[in-house]
């Protein structure tokens, strides 16, 4: 359990902590504004393309053993993307390919380790991904201006070193898992992934809602500050976004593992983006407003990601099944969800609006929601 609470710990922090920052990043490195929108962009792409090859790499050399030198990538970018232009790239590159195994393997540690426990294992890691991305995304900007966001940054090299401990001593245990968690590592999927229909509607719906996180998560502050909210009052309210999450993470695992149909759980995080993304169209500059929206988003944006996590082990009958899928709906997921905040970008340089991106916005909500629906009538990912 204490490597699915660190691996938790490690999947959005360093990713989090950036969009409340964006201003002082810019102009420490004299950074052009199109560039910005990028910094949370270039790890999905970084997702997409490093995904598909996550199963390979974890039949040929071990889970454990990839997981491990995952971590050493996340914390070298951590380390090296203070520096310059050039190695704020580099480094943002590292920091989503460490990322994108770390998001292939994280259902995988749960099927390996905790067969009889999907659910709540699911829960372990979400909840702490949820708690420590909100910390990041609150303390961000006031931490920043004290001790300025390279320094910030570079502490974060101390968890993956952390966590890369704890999964070489776990390895040990590895050894002595149950035989009928071990056997599903033998086991390879029926069919092609890539050509069932229910790993594309997987695929939408895990590329819509993170498509609706990333835009969210990269352009709230900025949202909230045009609003006439101070930036400091915006990076707290991206962690209160984070915190509202929170329940959502111990919630709907435990909800969904125990149901046979996820219908009406799909119904709710759909609605809960109607109502947290309309109430931003709402004009005007009060607190309370703000943070009535972002309760909203973090409710609605952990539930889909959450809902995502969960149906890969829920549908699945093996461990193949499952990282196959993964892989499959991560990289076509994450390619999805790479458009959002760079399009954002455009389409604000443009109208300097926020209405129309935010409209464009609850319409994926209803897309993803779709998507959601037309798997649920499946039981399995292979038929």
């Amino acid at each position: 359990m204490t490597l699915l609470i660190l691996v938790g710990l490690n999947m959005r922090t360093g990713l989090t902590i950036v969009p409340p920052v964006l201003s002082n990043i810019q102009h420490s490195l004299n950074l052009p504004g199109w560039f910005l929108g990028s910094l949370t962009t270039i790890p999905l792409l970084c997702f997409t393309a490093v995904s598909p090859f996550v199963d390979r790499l974890r039949q040929k050399f071990g889970l454990i053993r990839i997981l491990s030198i995952a971590l050493l990538v996340l914390a070298a970018g951590f380390f090296i993307r203070v520096y310059s232009f050039e190695l704020l790239l580099l480094g943002t590159l590292l920091v989503g390919a460490g990322i994108a195994v770390l998001n292939v393997l994280a259902p995988a540690i749960v099927s390996t380790f905790f067969p009889n426990k999907i659910g709540v294992m699911t829960s372990v890691y979400s909840l702490s991904m949820t708690i420590f991305s909100a910390v990041s995304a609150g303390i961000s900007a006031p931490v920043a201006s004290q001790i300025g966001w390279q320094t910030m940054f570079q502490v974060l090299v101390f968890f993956p070193i952390l966590t890369g401990l704890v999964a070489l001593a776990t390895k040990r245990y590895q050894a002595a898992a149950p035989k009928t968690a071990q056997a599903t590592t033998t086991e390879v999927p029926n069919a092609n992934v890539w050509k069932q229909k229910t790993s594309w509607f997987m695929t939408g719906y895990m590329g819509i809602q993170s498509l609706l996180f990333y835009t969210i998560l990269t352009w709230l502050p900025q949202i909230l500050v045009d609003h006439g909210l101070s930036q400091n009052t915006s990076s707290l309210l991206l962690g209160v976004m984070q915190l509202a999450a929170v329940p959502m993470s111990y919630l709907i695992p435990i909800i969904a593992g125990h149901r046979q149909r996820q219908a009406p759980l799909m119904l709710m995080t759909g609605l809960l983006f109607l109502i947290g993304l309309g109430s931003l169209l709402i004009p005007g500059t009060s607190i309370g407003l703000g943070i009535f929206s972002c309760i909203f988003l973090g409710f609605a944006t952990n539930s889909g990601f959450n809902m995502s996590m969960i149906l890969f082990s829920l549908k699945s009958r093996n461990l193949s099944e499952t990282v196959a899928v993964s892989g499959m709906a991560q990289s076509m997921g994450y390619l999805i969800a790479a458009v959002g905040p760079i399009a954002a970008s455009m389409l604000y340089s443009q109208w300097h609006s926020w209405g129309f991106i935010i409209g464009l916005l609850m319409v994926m909500a209803l897309l993803m929601l779709s998507f959601g629906l037309l798997l649920d009538r499946h039981q399995y990912f292979f038929e």
